[in-house]
């Protein structure tokens, strides 16, 4: 498509089914004819790609037009009011080269321009029109498929083994395209530069909860940098091997095209049956001029010339090659590996300070905000929906609503990719923006969110809304203080550190300590704001003035500093100061993300399971050889891609940088082994899924500590590195940050995301399963807080049904508690150790128990008939001499067993609570 010039007519457009007295506004009308000459037509109609035909009738000024629309068999009306005669510079037509038919042949018949954009995106398919002199013309536009020009498709996930890859896109078959996610990214790379005007997408054949909804087209000369093209969002598929098309507004030559899906219909995965690309490049019809005869008339498309666009300059060559067999993944290898440092990016977050209008690149917003320069605009993540919107402080209204109504954080990953990550550390809503060069996240005074790259350049945007005209909004608060006269609404301060937010979110205000733990909130129930008056008071306030509560004062400022929130004096004595959260000791620096933040890089990159580790005093290469990998230099994803090229069944991505004389190391090989790297590694390994963490120090290859949660294990927590990080970080379960913390290494996004070197190892064959000695122990038919009791003394069938009656009495109610019993002759006199290894080892749907309570014969000969209650967070193994030892059992009374399964199962209590002197009894 071709720019058109002024002559287009712009109506606001009504719309209302046949026989409603109702009008619906509708979306505007771009309308152009030129046959020669421009054309103020009589009457247009125009079928449209999705088969949907119109046709309007112009009064003889062209104020106004009346007409039909007709859909899937129903027919509305249609009139329109003459907006403006000036379109968008986003307006784009058709022109043609003509012909028309003379005896012996054809003959030149001048330029015809065509422009008719009714706003359904699908494009137009055929277009008639007449003249107020009588001129009539009808043409069918002429698209020709450039899938033939395809040598290469990539997909970031495929289900290679039932054979449903991305090249079937391309095939002429109804085989399709699944992906194991919600969210995936298709690359189409052409022999030669393209000018593709209309796509076009066919719904597989069942599941229509995966068909997407939401995409990204954009374009690239060099595979590297990227033009959107194309958005669109809730979109249906109503039939199964349905084709949809799309149209683009503006085109140019490109030889690579991606298609980032950003959304679906519900369902865990993605399908498509085929993706296909069109040009139109003709257009053939009639054409009857005044008084005479209708002619044959045909026409080509104007090219525009092959000039590079503006924005995406650079070397680019612009012959064809010749078209050889189509690949799903075929590879060159990005470089030759040299044997020289990697050198990191710059920390373009250097300057960043909380509460500012961007965010670098790695950066996150966890019930924290952003302000635009001017403080008209604050994008804020909150705890309640919508969890990341944009709202103008002029107004209090928002102009734009994030789609991701629960998260626990959005974080501008080292891919680029702006993603809001559930609490359980899955995927929530992305902007698609993975690996096009995003630097960093901008609030713009002109009510945008924008996603920039390192030239400033737009990669994705909110939009711009329309904006009430007024004086600015009165000053605000920004970084870790609030003075006399100012307030928070809708906003958020930021200790210096990072670690501790005083968040207002318009209702709520709370202070927060990394991220996730509340020690000071108020929950009024009016809209309200938190301000910090000019008689030096704190106080909640009404949005209309009202005081609703006076906090503390007189003060000159509101300061949020690690762990709490300070009203100071002029003298900066502390006057009020909130709940002191428990401080850990002294901060490193220099600064390092939190450990939430640190994990979602790393998924951002490996999509989940992960080894990463740190070895010292080594070099990236002498690693990798270690490893066994022959280095690459390139990308994360261009790694992954040297992977489905070079190992199509399979294998792992390994890349390694140099942080000053030590290599990070970062693998999607949870059980990539790392002890024999380096005399000194240490390394945590995470688990695909919702498994926890593990960290480790090995030296001259012997494991020295090891800390994790579940099973619980704290060796060697007096090793000078590792007690030394353990001292600073918030949990000592944070795990990634004890990681770095112990290396002395503080991992930069820039860094992640830039050329890395690295390889590919083989799939590992898979080992041969060892049958167990015994049948292994099924938890069948078990529910979460149901007390598990395994027996193993059968020595007093009496004493057995004294516990069972015992286990079985109400709690909080009349209703019988019902444990599950286990009773298997196998078991009899088994110790602890090995009846928590069977449970921590059964199969359940519904996961492990808290505690397995064993009725042993100390239960059947003791008064009461005590059960020994054994944590399953202990793996029945001996402690170490240089391991934490934590309680692992205790005695109980058969009664209070459902009171300690349900709240360990719940979380609301740790098994220690429970553990005392004597045997436990039931509270309640």
């Amino acid at each position: 498509m071709r720019p058109v010039s002024d002559e287009v007519f712009v109506f606001r457009m009504w719309r209302r089914v046949w026989g409603s007295p109702e009008w619906v506004s509708g979306p505007r009308l771009l309308l152009y004819v030129g046959d020669g000459d421009p054309v103020a037509p009589a009457q247009v109609s125009w079928t449209t790609r999705e088969g949907i035909r119109s046709a309007l009738g112009f009064a003889p000024d062209m104020t106004s037009c009346y007409g039909r629309r007709e859909v899937g068999g129903a027919v509305q009306e249609m009139r329109g009011e003459l907006d403006e005669r000036s379109a968008a510079e986003s307006a784009r037509g058709y022109e043609f080269d003509t012909e028309t038919a003379v005896a012996g042949g054809w003959e030149a018949a001048g330029l015809l321009r065509l422009l008719i954009d009714d706003g359904d995106g699908g494009g137009v398919n055929s277009v008639e029109w007449s003249g107020p002199a009588g001129d009539v013309g009808s043409v069918a536009l002429l698209s020709r498929d450039v899938g033939g020009l395809i040598e290469e498709v990539w997909a970031s996930a495929e289900y290679r083994e039932a054979g449903e890859v991305a090249v079937n896109l391309v095939r002429a078959t109804t085989d399709k395209w699944l992906a194991a996610q919600d969210r995936a990214t298709l690359e189409f790379r052409f022999t030669a530069p393209v000018s593709v005007d209309r796509y076009e997408l066919t719904s597989a054949g069942d599941c229509p909860d995966r068909d997407p909804s939401a995409w990204t087209l954009r374009g690239s000369v060099d595979g590297q940098r990227w033009r959107t093209l194309d958005i669109r969002s809730g979109q249906s598929f109503e039939q199964r091997h349905r084709a949809r098309a799309f149209s683009i507004a503006r085109t140019e030559a490109w030889s690579h095209y991606r298609l980032d899906i950003t959304g679906n219909h519900g369902a865990p995965e993605l399908q498509l049956e085929t993706v296909r690309f069109l040009v139109t490049d003709g257009c053939a019809g009639y054409r009857r001029r005044a008084g005479a005869g209708p002619v044959p008339f045909r026409g080509t498309v104007v090219a525009a010339g092959m000039s590079l666009p503006s924005e995406l300059s650079g070397p680019f060559s612009e012959t064809t090659q010749a078209l050889g067999p189509l690949s799903a993944a075929r590879f060159t290898p990005m470089v030759t590996a040299s044997f020289a440092p990697v050198a990191a990016p710059a920390d373009e977050g250097a300057d960043w300070q909380p509460g500012g209008s961007w965010l670098p690149l790695g950066g996150s917003l966890s019930m924290q905000s952003l302000t635009s320069p001017s403080g008209r605009f604050t994008l804020l993540h909150g705890p309640y929906g919508p969890c990341f919107a944009l709202r103008d402080n002029l107004t209090r209204e928002r102009v734009w609503i994030g789609d991701a109504p629960d998260s626990h954080m959005v974080c501008l990953g080292p891919d680029g990719d702006l993603v809001a990550w559930g609490h359980r550390g899955n995927r929530l809503w992305s902007t698609g923006t993975a690996w096009l060069g995003v630097r960093r996240l901008e609030v713009r005074d002109s009510g945008e969110v924008a996603l920039t790259d390192v030239d400033g350049k737009v990669v994705w945007s909110s939009g711009i809304p329309e904006l009430p005209f007024g004086d600015g909004p009165r000053p605000v608060p920004r970084g870790a203080t609030l003075r006399r006269g100012e307030s928070l609404y809708g906003q958020t301060l930021t200790s210096a550190d990072g670690s501790t937010v005083l968040c207002h979110d318009g209702r709520v205000v709370r202070i927060i300590m990394h991220g996730s733990t509340s020690h000071w909130d108020r929950f009024p129930e009016a809209e309200n704001e938190l301000s910090l008056d000019a008689d030096g008071f704190l106080r909640l306030r009404t949005l209309d003035g009202a005081v609703l509560e006076q906090i503390c004062g007189p003060g000159a400022e509101l300061v949020v500093e690690r762990g709490a929130v300070e009203l100071r004096d002029e003298a900066g004595a502390v006057v009020w100061a909130s709940t002191r959260s428990q401080r850990p000791g002294p901060v490193r620096e220099p600064g390092l993300a939190q450990d939430d933040v640190l994990v979602n890089w790393l998924d951002a990159l490996t999509g989940g399971g992960h080894r990463v580790a740190v070895a010292r005093d080594t070099t990236p290469q002498d690693v990798l050889a270690r490893i066994g990998v022959t280095p690459v230099a390139g990308t994360w994803r261009e790694l992954r891609r040297h992977r489905d090229t070079t190992h199509p069944d399979g294998g792992s991505v390994v890349a390694a940088v140099a942080v000053g004389s030590d290599v990070l190391l970062v693998s999607d090989d949870p059980e990539l082994p790392v002890p024999a790297l380096a005399p000194w590694v240490a390394a945590v390994q995470q688990p695909a899924g919702s498994a926890f963490p593990t960290f480790s120090l090995h030296r001259d290859g012997e494991l020295v500590s090891e800390i994790r949660e579940y099973p619980s294990r704290h060796k060697g927590t007096k090793v000078p590195e590792v007690a030394a990080a353990l001292a600073e970080v918030v949990h000592p379960l944070h795990i990634h940050t004890l990681l770095f913390r112990t290396a002395g290494v503080v991992p930069g996004a820039a860094a992640l995301g830039g050329e890395l070197l690295g390889g590919v190892l083989a799939p590992r064959p898979a080992a041969e399963p060892t049958p167990p000695a015994e049948s292994p122990l099924l938890l069948e038919g078990w529910q979460s807080m149901d007390a598990v009791v395994v027996r193993t003394d059968f020595s007093d069938p009496a004493a057995w049904d004294r516990v069972i009656r015992e286990l079985r009495s109400p709690w909080f109610d009349d209703d019988p508690v019902e444990p599950y019993l286990i009773s298997d002759p196998r078991l009899t006199d088994a110790p602890a150790e090995q009846v928590v290894r069977e449970v921590r080892g059964a199969q359940s749907a519904e996961g492990t128990p808290g505690a397995v309570f064993i009725a042993d014969s100390i239960t059947m000969r003791e008064p009461g008939n005590p059960l020994l209650a054994v944590t399953t967070e202990w793996d029945g193994r001996a402690f170490e001499d240089d391991e934490d030892e934590y309680v692992t059992q205790f005695r109980l009374l058969p009664d209070a067993a459902v009171e300690i399964s349900t709240n360990l199962d719940l979380g609301n209590m740790d098994f220690a609570d429970f553990a005392g002197e004597g045997v436990y009894e039931r509270t309640a």
